[in-house]
């Protein structure tokens, strides 16, 4: 009675009190439990999945034939492209390569080694750059060990084959093309030719039946040769001197002051060479423009491309030396026509380029 009453007094104290109470009270703590573990476990499930990446290839040795092979390196290559220089998905590439593959070919089973390419994509503390480099090494490693695979696969032309197909290739020129029917166009041509074939035998034939214009017609074939060849002898030589002439142009000493062109001009217009004065006097006024900057130093350049540096340079400065452009493109056509043209040069050519390359600055006094 005693712990009856005492049950009671406790039950009175505690209205929401059950028997079952501390069985439930235990079971939420196992579930609240569970759920923190879960919790504390689920990051190291989330990066063990992130791992392992997509790209990531099958352990595979083989054996493979010659275009399985090469398949297998594409998707390699595929794989390291996709990988985008991820330290992590290369490092997995590495990892799932074999050691070496087998390759079955009909003379006899071979192994390369992958040790080549492991070394490439092993990179641990690399910064971007070098990794990208390595995977780089690591892409032309892959394709020039496929295009070996390729080339050893492909078969070979040798023998009768070999033959046969330069025996083609010798068929097919123009030579040996059937024939096909004359087109309007080579009708003509051959008309044209018969005429020209029956209008030279009726001539042959009309001047041998007279001695006379037999030997009128020698002597003029004759005579129409000797100037042909006298004609092709002139020109020879005036081209001979023309490029002698180019030549002496180029080799104009840089250090040559235009004083001293002037004194050559006059000393050459006293012997009466008044071609090489006016050329003389051309270089001096050049040498002055360039001693003032208006164009740039340089032999190498023609009369023509010296008038269309300093015209360009006058446009560009917007100076008023339009005086002094006109008076350049009269000397430039005055040595053209004397000193290229091998025209005939007297005093007053001397005497008018003279004038012109004091306008340009040369102080003749």
């Amino acid at each position: 009675m005693a712990h009856q009453s005492l049950y009671l007094e406790n039950r009175s104290l505690t209205p929401d009190w059950h028997p079952h109470l501390p069985i439930r009270c235990a079971l939420v703590r196992w579930a609240i439990l569970c759920v923190l573990l879960a919790l504390a476990f689920l990051p190291l499930g989330t990066t063990l999945a992130q791992t392992a990446p997509s790209s990531a290839i099958p352990k595979n040795s083989g054996p493979y034939d010659s275009a399985s092979f090469a398949a297998e390196l594409h998707k390699i290559h595929d794989s390291i492209t996709k990988s985008a220089g991820n330290a992590r998905d290369i490092d997995a590439i590495r990892v799932q390569l074999p050691a070496s593959w087998k390759i079955d070919t009909p003379e006899s089973q071979y192994e390369v080694s992958s040790a080549p390419l492991r070394s490439l994509l092993e990179c641990h503390g690399c910064d971007s750059t070098k990794l990208r480099s390595q995977v780089e090494e690591a892409g032309i490693w892959i394709d020039t060990l496929a295009a070996h695979v390729k080339s050893y696969a492909a078969p070979e032309i040798t023998g009768e084959s070999a033959a046969r197909l330069q025996l083609n290739q010798i068929l097919q020129r123009r030579e040996f093309a059937p024939a096909r029917p004359l087109s309007k166009w080579d009708l003509l041509r051959q008309r044209i030719n018969e005429w020209l074939v029956r209008l030279i035998q009726k001539f042959l034939r009309g001047i041998g039946a007279h001695g006379t214009g037999v030997e009128v017609f020698f002597w003029l074939v004759f005579l129409a040769v000797v100037g042909c060849l006298a004609l092709l002898l002139v020109r020879f030589w005036i081209d001979r001197a023309r490029r002698e002439e180019l030549q002496n142009v180029g080799a104009v000493s840089v250090h040559v002051t235009w004083q001293e062109c002037v004194r050559a001009a006059r000393e050459a217009a006293k012997r009466g060479d008044f071609r090489e004065a006016v050329h003389a006097v051309y270089w001096a006024g050049i040498t002055c423009l360039e001693d003032e900057g208006a164009i740039a130093q340089d032999r190498t350049r023609t009369p023509r491309e010296h008038l269309r540096l300093f015209t360009e340079r006058a446009a560009a400065d917007e100076s008023p030396t339009s005086g002094r452009v006109a008076c350049l493109a009269e000397l430039t056509a005055r040595v053209e026509r004397v000193w290229y043209g091998n025209s005939p040069a007297g005093a007053q050519d001397f005497e008018a380029c003279m004038n012109q390359a004091e306008e340009l600055g040369c102080r003749m006094q």
